[in-house]
């Protein structure tokens, strides 16, 4: 009887001490913020046992009760974790101004979920596990579409960056006008892309993002070739001027270019202004091409004159190219010169082929004179007058007295008698 005794005292102290050992636990985890009121239930109810000398019902509450507390703590960190990775997403993806509903659904699911509680073992807890692989599934989602966010975000900022740098840009056109034109356009597509973004439309708010960056970049460099035509033309019109060239056109054409920059018409103002530029190069090479022609026009006729040789039809085109050249009409001075090159060279080829009569008839006067016929001395003279005049230019009358000489030797013929010995 007494061993019965010690047994059942046995029994009890393990009992009490298994109790003692699950309260110790929850009191360790008593500042935790999981739910660990169904251990604290077992717990009561090992108590209840061995109150009732239920030891090893006691016993088996108590040992279940400290395991469950362990459990549904860790559970609870695992659960808290999951939410805190998510919570971190959403404020992160708040910051860029993306929408949050669907991170913010699935924290209260979880708390739902967890909250509405499982059955395990007999025994009502709260459903962790089940809430954590619904913010660990919502965490996963978020990361990628944080990440999304975080890019499109990105694209909105380099747009806000391009949209700043071509407002920096402008110095000659109005600003009221250069904000309503060029700027508004971009600024539109930015505010659609930040709903976009704010309303969890990542493709339309990257969409539009693109569209604001790629416009401003196009538009900075329109406004910066615009600049630069416009300053290449200046000093193309001032490179014109000082070589006393007109340059009406190109001056024309920059102050409609400025017009549209101020107006802030960039489009616009970059077309006319290249077309400036480039009728400003296109003149500085016409006047040289055709200073150049009229130079060598004008050399050749005053060499010819020298050398004895005046053809007023080349003198006449040289002096018309001229006028043409002081008048800018640069292709009618190349034209002129042409004229001028060509009359010089029918000229010559009046000549040389003169010369070529000249000592032809020579060459028959020595034959004439060969056999003794009696006019050889008449035909002699008008080919020596027709030779001097050649040397002096006169063409003309040279090749009259040529025609002369001709016309003497062509009716008569040599006497077959005379010269021969009696």
């Amino acid at each position: 009887m007494a061993e019965k005794g010690r047994l059942f005292g046995k029994r009890a102290e393990e009992a009490g001490e298994a109790i003692a050992r699950a309260q110790a636990v929850l009191d360790l985890l008593k500042l935790s913020k999981a739910d660990l009121s169904p251990a604290a239930r077992l717990v009561a109810q090992a108590r209840e046992a061995l109150g009732r000398k239920e030891y090893d019902a006691a016993q088996a509450l108590a040992t279940r009760a400290e395991a469950l507390a362990s459990s549904l703590e860790g559970r609870y960190r695992g659960a808290q974790k999951a939410l805190n990775a998510l919570v971190g997403i959403a404020k992160k993806a708040k910051e860029l101004g993306f929408a949050t509903a669907e991170f913010d659904a699935s924290v209260a699911e979880a708390r739902r979920v967890a909250k509405q509680g499982a059955v395990e073992d007999g025994v009502s807890i709260p459903n962790y596990l089940q809430a954590r692989a619904i913010l660990e599934a919502a965490g996963t989602r978020g990361g990628e579409l944080l990440k999304r966010a975080q890019a499109v975000a990105n694209e909105i900022f380099t747009a806000e960056l391009a949209l700043d740098a071509l407002k920096d840009a402008n110095g000659h056109s109005d600003h009221a006008e250069f904000e309503r034109l060029v700027l508004t356009g971009g600024r539109s597509l930015l505010e659609g892309a930040k709903r976009s973004l704010a309303a969890g439309d990542l493709d339309g708010a990257e969409t539009a993002a693109r569209r604001a960056s790629e416009g401003a970049k196009k538009t900075l460099a329109a406004y910066q070739d615009s600049i630069a035509a416009l300053k290449e033309v200046e000093m193309a019109i001032a490179d014109l001027r000082s070589s006393g060239i007109l340059a009406a056109g190109p001056e024309r054409l920059r102050e409609q270019g400025q017009i549209f920059l101020r107006r802030a018409k960039v489009a616009e103002a970059k077309d006319v202004l290249e077309r400036a530029a480039r009728e400003a190069q296109r003149i500085g090479v016409d006047h040289r091409r055709a200073t150049k022609d009229v130079a060598e026009a004008e050399t050749s006729v005053i060499g010819l004159a020298r050398a004895g040789f005046v053809s007023e039809d080349a003198q006449r085109a040289v002096d018309d190219a001229k006028r043409a050249l002081a008048h800018g009409q640069y292709d009618r001075a190349v034209e002129l010169s042409a004229d001028a090159r060509r009359a010089l060279g029918k000229r010559q080829e009046v000549r040389d082929r003169l010369a070529r009569m000249i000592e032809d008839t020579k060459r028959k006067v020595e034959e004439l004179r060969a056999v003794g016929v009696d006019y050889a001395n008449d035909v002699e003279e008008m080919v020596l007058r027709a030779e001097r005049e050649f040397e002096n230019g006169d063409l003309v009358n040279s090749s009259e007295d040529l025609k002369i000489a001709s016309l003497l030797m062509g009716p008569r013929r040599p006497d077959a008698h005379k010269g021969r010995p009696a």
